[in-house]
């Protein structure tokens, strides 16, 4: 494994400068293959290398999302630093009936937990198969969301995308979230939503109360009948004027 990742890294170089930076096609709140507003999909998501030294989990959070009612938060658990680090969590080609992932585009947007900006150094989006390939956001933010995005080759017979362990530091608790992945395949079409899609419930804040409806409403009733008066008197006026 590497053996097989120092030979790739040259090649993936070049390969991110070509494709990681690919414009991404915008799909519509709800659209995304995996929407992570509810737990219905995590299952299909596999980890794999240093989960267990590093406490490595993830989970379905409700009540913080870029769409939806949800997303995804990633969390480790560690005491030590963990040398020769490597792992995180994936999904397979067949999994959607595909081959493998060769001209797919992959997409996801991704926010810091606050207070974690110094544990992310090791994040990346990434496809494994053939060869190597990932994807390294830059300046990721605890306030706003950053799209990530990850293009193979045609001919790159990969069969696992997914994202790395964020850090091998000593670290406790949630690290970062994770909205909206989504893939596009060669033919520019892209993978409908699986079925973990939840809108997202209005509350709080974003609601209007019901005294405050009940005001407008009111409002709205004297503004048209001072116009619908205006009016008659005006024409009173006018049939007086001519009478």
């Amino acid at each position: 494994m590497k053996l097989k990742r120092f030979f790739a890294a040259v090649i993936a170089a070049a390969a991110v400068s070509a494709f990681g930076t690919a414009t991404a096609f915008a799909v519509g709140d709800g659209e995304a293959a995996y929407c992570f507003d509810n737990a219905n999909k995590i299952s299909d998501w596999q980890t794999y290398g240093s989960t267990a030294e590093t406490g490595f989990a993830i989970a379905q959070k409700t009540g913080v999302s870029l769409n939806g009612d949800g997303c995804l938060v990633v969390s480790e658990n560690s005491s030590g630093d963990v040398e020769n680090g490597f792992g995180g969590a994936y999904i397979s080609s067949d999994t959607f009936s595909l081959e493998n992932f060769g001209g797919c585009t992959f997409t996801m947007n991704v926010m810091l937990c606050e207070g974690m900006e110094a544990f992310a150094d090791n994040f990346s989006l990434y496809s494994d198969g053939m060869i190597w390939l990932q994807s390294i956001p830059q300046n990721l933010s605890s306030s706003t969301w950053t799209e990530v995005s990850l293009t193979l080759p045609e001919d790159a017979a990969n069969t696992t995308v997914g994202f790395t362990i964020p850090t091998f530091q000593i670290c406790t608790g949630d690290i970062l979230y994770i909205d909206d992945f989504t893939i596009t395949l060669p033919d520019g079409t892209s993978v409908e939503n699986l079925g973990d899609y939840v809108p997202k419930k209005i509350v709080g804040e974003d609601a209007v109360s019901t005294g405050a409806n009940i005001a407008l409403t009111i409002v709205l009733v004297v503004l048209i009948l001072a116009i619908v008066g205006g009016i008659g008197l005006i024409v009173s006026a006018i049939i007086k004027k001519f009478a």
